[in-house]
């Protein structure tokens, strides 16, 4: 809401993936605390439609179209927020695509795929959002479950979820000189059209129903039940603020235990 006092108030954040999801959520919840809030997507309409709902509870966002797999649109993207807004705050890298395949399966395409959309699109918007990002900046590179646990059929997807982990200590290092803190954040099983879509290539694979491939992902965890995004864009907007200037580094699981069991 204007004029509402939150951690990350009047701080330029960019999400990407923020059509829907995790994504919306957290643009909603930023807006909410204050931020001025770049909601980046592939789908215009749905884009817009954040945009709108944001503006309706009097809150400061606009839309940039950009496939952040392409170099090129997220370079276009960054230097239409610095015209207007003058810097970058807070990155939240969450756009990303899923792959449910076995291996043996898993072609040359799928792997670039996944690599463009979960990989290169972080490096990209990365790198041409820190040159403007002043000292006090936070990125927030939004993972998986998978990067830190096996799963059937998911091996290239993990594969990718484990690089941004990587990626993330590494870039700790590079930019902590700079006052850049960069962390990750690791979802379980959360209520979003993605994993809706990942139960029913499961369900299809197996011959069963995407209701019983959701009760067996919703067993998983601790509290036998998945997250709502809104879940996961409380601890984004957490590691992302002020409030956790000592934290770069780190990767914040928040699975409902999985990766305890």
């Amino acid at each position: 809401m204007a004029g509402k006092k939150g951690s990350v108030e009047n701080k330029v954040a960019i999400i990407t993936g923020a059509g829907q999801g995790i994504g919306k959520a957290c643009a909603l919840l930023f807006a909410d605390e204050g931020a001025k809030v770049v909601v980046v997507a592939r789908n215009d309409a749905k884009g817009n439609d954040v945009v709108k709902e944001i503006k309706k509870k009097k809150g400061e966002a606009i839309f940039v179209h950009a496939d952040v797999s392409k170099e090129a649109e997220v370079k276009a993207m960054v230097d239409a927020v610095v015209k207007k807004y003058g810097r970058v705050d807070i990155l939240v890298n969450n756009a990303g695509v899923v792959l449910v395949k076995p291996i043996t399966e898993t072609t040359e395409a799928d792997i670039d795929y996944l690599v463009d959309s979960n990989y290169k699109s972080m490096i990209f918007c990365i790198k041409h959002s820190v040159p403007h990002m002043p000292k006090g900046g936070s990125i927030v590179n939004v993972s998986s479950i998978s990067g830190h646990v096996g799963q059937i059929n998911h091996a290239a997807y993990g594969g990718s979820k484990g690089a941004q982990l990587s990626m993330t200590r590494a870039l700790a290092w590079e930019l902590g000189p700079k006052g850049i803190r960069v962390n990750s954040i690791s979802p379980g099983s959360v209520d979003t059209p993605m994993l809706m879509g990942d139960c029913e290539i499961e369900a299809k694979r197996h011959h069963t129903t995407v209701e019983a491939i959701r009760k067996e992902r919703e067993d998983i965890g601790v509290f036998h039940r998945w997250g709502t995004p809104e879940e996961i864009a409380e601890p984004v907007l957490f590691i992302a603020s002020d409030k956790a200037s000592y934290i770069t580094g780190a990767d914040l699981l928040v699975d409902a235990g999985w990766n305890a069991g």
